[in-house]
Order: structure tokens, then C-alpha cells, then sequence
């Protein structure tokens, strides 16, 4: 007889069900209907637990009871009844958006503008890019890699003056992720001895070469920014903040390198 994975149970109960309820309902897709008796005999786990488990599995929709004397449950079949968890979680998703978003708007405790986060981490990095870039409503200067332009995809059909230093000669950003308002410079390009007495300081950094085009940096609105330097490592770490005087420090360096890079003519 087939035995019951540890990664379907596993799936089960991420989709909602409990551990009990996972192996409650496979085993009924496996002997397609079934007395309670050979369902906790097969499982090996207590009675009360497998009656506990059909009554939430029929108050899902995911089992039926197919006859009384003997009790006899039945399977909903899998397609159907994993449809109907996915759409549970999708209205709960929907709902639980609405009112987190109604807490949010309603913040009690407002951030101070002097704090200075630090971020650490991969998914850290990238989930403070996409919150920044969906959250801006007005303009966006960005230096970003290559490996990180489908960021760009969250600005879609948003009416942003966009000002993006990237490193190579792409000239489909604008038209591959609906932007109407994309300057675009290429980092490649910059002329390092065009910064005065500062040209001898930048080409002397102690930076290989290759790790320039990995710089990060997200500037919305002119309200709040994050940056990810171009260290090598193998963690990504940065910081964001909301600190006006950072502001307008980071503002006029990302100008003034702005300058000294060619634009790209976009299609």
C-alpha cells in the first residue's frame, strides 16, 4: 500500500490544513471512500483525532460523508478540493490586505526621520526594493544591476519621472516595463577624470573593477532612499531611511555621477 509523503503533508498543511487533516484527506483520496475505522487503523493515530479531522475537512468542503450506517467518508477530488483551499487563502489574503492596510494608514507611532535602518540579507534587500518602488507616486533615481531591473516591473502604468543608471547599452528598458518617463545613463560610461581634485580619490579606490556594476540605490520621491554597496561578500547589507540631510547628501552624488554618464537613446 502506498505510503503518505512527508512533503504532501507538508504541502497540505502550508495550504491550511492541520497535520491531521493532511493525512486525514489522503488517505480517503488513496482508498477513495472509507470507514473511520480503516482510516485511523492505516494512519495510526488516535480516533478521536480522524473524527475531529473529517469534521474540519467537511466543514471545508474537502470530504463528504457518502452514508450513515456505516459511516462511510468520501474524497472531494483533488483538483477541485485544492481549488477551493486556494481560493479560501485568496479571499483571506484580499481581506487580511484591506485591514492591514487601514492599520497601516492609521500608524500611531510616526518614524522619526533620523533613524537609519540597516538592511541584511538578500530577501531583505529585495523586499525593501520592491516596497519602495510601489510605493512612490511621483519620481524614482535608481542605480541598479542587471539582475535587478524586473524591479522595474512594479513602476508599470505609474505615472514617475524615472532617472535610472544602469550598466550596459539596454535600450528596451522603457518599452519593456511600460515606462513612459525613463531617462536612462549607462554607469559604463562615466568619466572619472571629469570629477576635479576628487578623480585621483575614485580611481584609486580599493574596489576590483568588476564590482562597480553591482551598486544598488532607490531614491523615491525625494522622501526616502536605500543603498547597497558594491562590497564583495556573500551577504548583501545596506541601509534606508528617511533623513532629509542623507537625502540631499545622496541626491547631489547621484546627480553629480549622473552628469558624467552618456545616456542611452531608448526605443
Amino acid at each position: 500500500m502506498n505510503e503518505l509523503s512527508n512533503d504532501l503533508i507538508e504541502s497540505l498543511k502550508t495550504m491550511g490544513l492541520t497535520e491531521y487533516e493532511a493525512k486525514v484527506y489522503s488517505a480517503l483520496v488513496l482508498f477513495e471512500r472509507a470507514e473511520v475505522k480503516r482510516v485511523y487503523e492505516y494512519l495510526n493515530v488516535p480516533k478521536p483525532s480522524v473524527y475531529m479531522s473529517l469534521k474540519g475537512l467537511m466543514d471545508k468542503g474537502l470530504v463528504m460523508r457518502v452514508s450513515s450506517k456505516p459511516a462511510i467518508y468520501k474524497a472531494i477530488p483533488p483538483k477541485i478540493a485544492l481549488k477551493n483551499l486556494a481560493e479560501v487563502h485568496k479571499n483571506a489574503e484580499k481581506n487580511a490586505l484591506l485591514e492591514l492596510e487601514q492599520l497601516e494608514k492609521s500608524n500611531m507611532e510616526m518614524e522619526s526621520d533620523e533613524i537609519i535602518w540597516t538592511l541584511f540579507g538578500e530577501n531583505n534587500v529585495k523586499n525593501s526594493m520592491e516596497e519602495l518602488i510601489g510605493k512612490a507616486y511621483g519620481s524614482m533615481k535608481l542605480i541598479l544591476t542587471n539582475d535587478y531591473l524586473d524591479f522595474l516591473s512594479f513602476a508599470t502604468h505609474k505615472d514617475l519621472e524615472i532617472e535610472l543608471l544602469t550598466f550596459g547599452k539596454d535600450t528596451d528598458i522603457a518599452k519593456r516595463y511600460g515606462l513612459n518617463n525613463l531617462t536612462v545613463h549607462d554607469g559604463y560610461g562615466i568619466d572619472v577624470s571629469n570629477f576635479g581634485d576628487l578623480s585621483k580619490y575614485l580611481i584609486n579606490l580599493p574596489l576590483p573593477p568588476e564590482q562597480y556594476s553591482k551598486f544598488i540605490f532607490i531614491l523615491i520621491d525625494d522622501e526616502e532612499f536605500m543603498y547597497v554597496p558594491p562590497y564583495p561578500g556573500k551577504t548583501k547589507s545596506g541601509i534606508t531611511s528617511k533623513n532629509p540631510y542623507l537625502i540631499n547628501l545622496v541626491n547631489l552624488l547621484f546627480g553629480a555621477v549622473w552628469e558624467h554618464t552618456p545616456e542611452i537613446q531608448l526605443e
